[in-house]
């Protein structure tokens, strides 16, 4: 194997995100390792190395899975956080374990995997990339448990950024708005569509290729992303307002 080439291991591989940043990255030069649960990793791609199954909620199964990538690929250039899973509905809707279940995945498992591939990363002069979302910096009603996770991910590598600096490893986080793809939900179903101007995976994997080779600390995923950023800032009620009217019009819309 060629341990000149760029490695970069992206999590959640699987899923519509993770298939398009597997392609752009590979078109970028880089061998990508591709990490998801076993039962969602087709056999084929098991069978010839570029996706391995793991459960990135538990950590002894991640470090190992890290120290076998190591000793096949030689290094880590790249982590990209990309796996996530939703819960839709109230407060009231969900329970602890629901709350635990989703911050384990989004916000634990990104903190399992960076510092699992952190030794390599910075022997590498690498870089980490979380995918968070618009729920990682503003609120989104009917998301609690997301929201939450969502910004918990968001803070802490907010404040990881200048502490890898040192270290020559860069971090960006990449806030796309709503997908035409559904993401997994915490009950086991996906998310329903949302109102607001959706993105594409591959508009997702291509602003993670810009972020990283622009060593950009955030990235901002579409016109409706741009807008909750400022408007949120500018004026949070008026950010509130209108988040509020537009959920409450999908949610009835879903209904009907």
């Amino acid at each position: 194997m060629d341990h000149t080439r760029q490695v970069a291991v992206v999590t959640g591989a699987a899923g519509a995100i993770g298939t398009a940043l597997t392609a752009t990255l590979t078109d970028a030069g880089y061998d990508v390792v591709g990490l998801d649960l076993p039962s969602a990793c087709p056999p084929d791609r098991l069978a010839s190395g570029t996706m391995v199954g793991c459960d990135i909620t538990d950590d002894a199964e991640v470090r190992a899975v890290f120290e076998r990538i190591v000793a096949d690929h030689g290094r880590i250039d790249l982590l990209v956080n990309n796996a996530g899973i939703s819960a839709i509905g109230a407060f009231d809707d969900h329970d602890v374990e629901t709350h635990r279940q989703v911050l384990a995945v989004n916000h634990l498992g990104s903190v399992s995997c960076t510092q699992a591939a952190l030794p390599a990363l910075r022997e590498s002069r690498g870089h980490v990339v979380v995918i968070s979302s618009v729920a990682g910096f503003a609120p989104v009603v009917g998301r609690p448990a997301y929201v939450a996770a969502k910004h918990a991910v968001t803070g802490m590598f907010e404040s990881l950024r200048p502490e890898l600096a040192r270290d020559g490893v860069g971090v960006t986080l990449v806030h796309p708005t709503f997908l035409t793809t559904h993401l997994g939900t915490a009950e086991g179903g996906t998310e329903r569509t949302t109102t607001g101007s959706a993105v594409t995976a591959d508009d997702v994997a291509r602003a993670v290729l810009e972020g990283v080779q622009k060593r950009r600390p955030r990235v901002l995923v579409g016109r409706t992303a741009h807008v909750a950023w400022h408007v949120r800032r500018l004026a949070p009620g008026l950010y509130e307002r209108l988040m509020t009217r537009r959920m409450t019009a999908t949610e009835g819309a879903d209904r009907g």
